[in-house]
């Protein structure tokens, strides 16, 4: 009986969190409104604006060449 309570809980809380995501995903903002309050995010994090300047990279500096050391002579040579 306690497994069969447990896995209707697991379907219950994976089935909403399904609904959640898939409305997110349509952009109703009832849906992101419930996963903020759930989650606690702050207003900007669930903003697609700032994950989107945040994905941007900066363009890669130029590294200097290395400098070629001169070779050590061989000591062991006689």
């Amino acid at each position: 009986m306690e497994y069969l309570v447990a896995a209707l809980a697991m379907l219950l809380a994976v089935g909403y969190a399904v609904l959640i995501a898939v409305n997110i995903e349509k952009g109703k903002g009832w849906a992101m409104e419930i996963a903020r309050a759930i989650s606690m995010l702050d207003p900007q994090s669930g903003n697609f604006e700032l994950r989107a300047r945040a994905m941007e990279t900066e363009p890669e500096a130029t590294l200097p060449e290395p400098v070629e050391m001169p070779e050590a002579p061989d000591r062991l040579a006689a």
